[in-house]
């Protein structure tokens, strides 16, 4: 039985770093290959044997050098090129076209990968395309597969590639074969002598794009790339196109702080997330009947996700990845003067893709959605959620301080006592058990005084009313969470010049509870603090932070009795660090900042990180800030790749509900990606807030937005609370504007963006700017 639910309810960017780029069109070398192996470790032993087609035909020169229940590796004796079978289906994935892709052959056509080099000066300029040079190939077998090692005598350089298939046992018993590429970081050679500036056999490794051609879709045929820029956007293959000058390239987590300017853009910046990013891992390309989908599994955290359109060099559509071993900077010379170098030291670490062959039902953005998931399960440890519904969550603004040239003054948005008002308002219109998230508590409320927290901003009540609120509300059913922040550090909390010498600043921690902008904040690739020059405002260590600000306040935060904290910022950014105390990778901080939120959830119970970066599942109670559009021109449609990929293992929420442009599709859109809303309300009324650093909070009185808050995370609870701990199976464009939702346990959701109504392909009629729920046996 369909049950209709009504109409909506309105409520309120390396290649221009590089010297020398290398594009290696891979030659005609030959290969010595063994007899091919299958180790005992691959999971075909306890796999059921997959259904199989009849091998199929493939160019001279191709021989089979290992084989799954699914899946057989061939590789062609004479130029290392390889071909993955499917042999469920007998679709080919080759990792270069068989046949000439135009009139007149490209030069990269028969690439196994893309080189980018520097020199010794390792300057910005001259930039060289070279496509003519041949490496010296040799191969050995492995188990799985086969290890090539490619030697570029002209070049100074040697590094090995290897190429392997596998088969993991998904959590409901299926197969799930892939092709393994890793390019270990102790298999890298530079050989060159760089002991001159001048030296003419001195080359650097830049980037490595592997396999940039791998399963490319001729133009003609159809299919599409997908990119995970926010939520995830899919770019169609086009009938007809033009030569693109460009192409879609972004780097994994957005860019690195350390390696650019860092600066906050707009009021609020660190509030929220202003421009979408690469927030997962993965790419993926849909080719005619089949699909595959791309993770990077070492190495992502300085690697690009790179998509072409035909007619960009080539006539293909293709996607890949490519890994950067060394960043560009601005190097000091003299005062305001800068030089672009590219760093000398390369970055350590393998790096690794997994290819996911899928078919069938499964070939599709759904299904690479649904691969990254399986990854995530498998390799993460990640674990589904419980049946019940999700709490509703509820951010108070509390306060800021406005600072001008000549004064700076408070402003109370919401205090303590006035917070315990809000909530029993909520509590009386029935909403029952939900948490609550205080943004602003701090010394100086929003803008803070970071690292400094306590004591609590007086003007809002002080420690007192703040430990009483967190008292009544814990009796009244309702978890209190504390906004923190230990990624930003302020000069105004450092005791000013006496607070930069380190060790006053220790002597008297309770009066200073400063920073040394010197030694404790994060250094970009030229050595430099990185910071916002408009503000004073730093990066702090991580290791720093943890060790002398998170420790420091941790046991205040479990006296207050709250019941847990919000990282700000933590998964919405990402940065390396050269500091010379505590010299950290993007990995390493993001790690750090990750056993930061592990400590706070063991301590107090509970602990949320703001941002969708897919390093903090696993760690957070919530994705507080969820993705919920992708913004990226290079894209035609948005596609909820990354909620489907979450669903049913973390609890996804927007926020600022209350600030939706256009409520009824963003409402709808929440329902269809199974998101949770979080209202961003206060007590007093939001023209308070003029002048200040939270001016986007333009519409935020609670008394406006009791009523429609209320309705809404009633209806969340009720009519979507079931679907908490569902997986999406699939997700269908059925018509412009309208889609189909598949959940686990059969129920489908019907959504309709449209003014006019939609029917469903049984026959079901859907209203204008409404959605329907079909549960399974009702």
């Amino acid at each position: 039985m369909m049950r209709m639910t009504g109409t909506m309810q309105m409520g309120g960017w390396y290649r221009r770093a590089l010297t020398v780029t290398v594009r290696m069109a891979i030659g005609l070398t030959s290969i010595a290959l063994l007899a091919p192996q299958v180790p005992a470790a691959l999971a075909d032993a306890v796999l059921a044997p997959a259904p199989v087609v009849e091998q199929a035909s493939l160019p001279d020169g191709f021989a089979m050098v290992a084989e799954t229940s699914t899946l057989r590796l061939h590789a062609n004796f004479t130029d290392s090129r390889l071909v993955v079978e499917d042999r469920r289906s007998g679709k080919m994935w080759a990792s270069n076209p068989f046949e000439q892709l135009g009139p007149q052959k490209a030069s990269q056509e028969d690439a196994l990968f893309l080189l980018s080099a520097t020199n010794a000066k390792r300057q910005m300029t001259n930039l060289l395309t070279w496509n003519t040079e041949k490496p010296k190939i040799s191969a050995v077998n492995i188990p799985g597969g086969f290890r090539a090692t490619y030697d570029i005598d002209k070049f100074k350089m040697r590094f090995t590639i290897e190429y392997v298939i596998r088969e993991e046992k998904a959590a409901d018993g299926r197969a799930v074969p892939f092709l393994e590429v890793t390019v270990p970081d102790k298999g890298i050679e530079e050989y060159g002598d760089c002991k001159l500036v001048t030296s003419p056999t001195c080359f650097k490794m830049v980037t490595l794009e592997i396999l940039p051609l791998f399963g490319a879709a001729r133009a003609g045929q159809k299919g599409y790339v997908m990119v995970p820029d926010g939520a995830g956007a899919i770019v169609e293959f086009k009938p007809e196109y033009p030569q693109y000058r460009q192409r879609y390239s972004a780097q994994i987590f957005g860019p690195d702080a350390a390696a650019n300017l860092f600066t906050v853009g707009g009021s609020g910046g660190r509030g929220g997330n202003s421009v979408t990013r690469p927030t997962m891992p993965i790419w993926g390309l849909k080719q005619e009947d089949g699909a595959y989908a791309g993770i990077v599994t070492q190495g992502e955290f300085q690697a690009n996700v790179n998509a072409y359109l035909a007619g960009y060099i080539m006539n293909a559509n293709r996607g890949s990845a490519e890994f950067i071993f060394r960043r560009q900077a601005s190097i000091p010379r003299r005062r305001s003067v800068f030089v672009n170098k590219i760093e000398e030291d390369r970055l350590p670490g393998d790096r690794q893709v997994r290819y996911v062959l899928l078919t069938g039902d499964d070939s599709n953005y759904a299904g690479m959605g649904r691969a990254f998931r399986d990854y995530l399960m498998l390799v993460k440890g990640l674990k589904p959620l419980p049946a019940e519904p999700p709490r509703p969550l509820l951010d108070l603004f509390m306060g800021i301080t406005r600072r001008t040239s000549f004064r700076e003054d408070f402003v109370p948005m919401t205090t303590f006592d006035q917070a315990l008002t809000i909530i029993g308002e909520f509590i009386n219109k029935g909403v029952k058990d939900f948490d609550v998230h205080l943004i602003g508590w701090a010394d100086d409320g929003y803008r803070g005084r970071w690292p400094r927290r306590y004591p609590s901003e007086s003007t809002l009540g002080g420690d007192d009313r703040l430990r009483n609120l967190v008292q009544e509300a814990k009796r009244l059913g309702v978890k209190v969470f504390f906004e923190d922040d230990y990624m930003f550090g302020y000069t105004f909390s450092s005791g000013g010049i006496i607070g930069q010498i380190p060790g006053l600043r220790n002597i008297w921690p309770n009066w200073s509870y400063g920073f040394n902008s010197r030694w404790d904040t994060v250094r970009g690739v030229n050595k430099l603090p990185v910071f916002e020059g408009s503000g004073g405002i730093y990066l702090l260590n991580p290791v720093i932070a943890r060790d002398n600000y998170l420790e420091r306040d941790l046991p205040t935060h479990k006296a207050m009795g709250i019941d847990g904290v919000v990282l700000r910022q933590m998964g919405n950014m990402v940065m390396s660090d050269t500091n010379d105390r505590y010299p950290l990778s993007r990995g390493e901080v993001a790690a750090t900042w990750m056993k930061m939120a592990d400590r706070e959830r063991e301590t107090l119970g509970g602990a949320m990180v703001q941002g969708a970066n897919s390093y903090v599942l696993g760690h957070t109670d919530r994705v507080y800030d969820a993705p919920v559009t992708s913004l990226d021109a290079f894209g035609d449609a948005t596609v909820p790749v990354y909620h489907i990929a979450t669903q049913g293992l973390v609890v996804r929420q927007t926020i600022r509900a209350n600030l939706r442009n256009d409520p009824k599709t963003e409402l709808l859109r929440q329902y269809e990606w199974g998101m949770q809303p979080v209202y961003q309300l206060t007590y007093a009324p939001s023209s308070d807030l003029i002048r200040t650093d939270y001016n986007l909070l333009y519409s935020s009185q609670y008394e406006d937005w009791l009523d429609p808050a209320v309705q809404e995370y009633k209806s969340m609870r009720e009519t979507f609370g079931f679907l908490s701990g569902q997986a999406i199976m699939n997700h269908e464009i059925l018509q412009r504007n309208f889609n189909r939702v598949t959940y686990a346990d059969g129920t489908r959701l019907y959504v309709n963006y449209n003014p006019d109504s939609r029917r469903t392909p049984e026959g079901a009629e859907i209203r204008g700017y409404g959605y329907a729920l079909e549960r399974k046996g009702r």
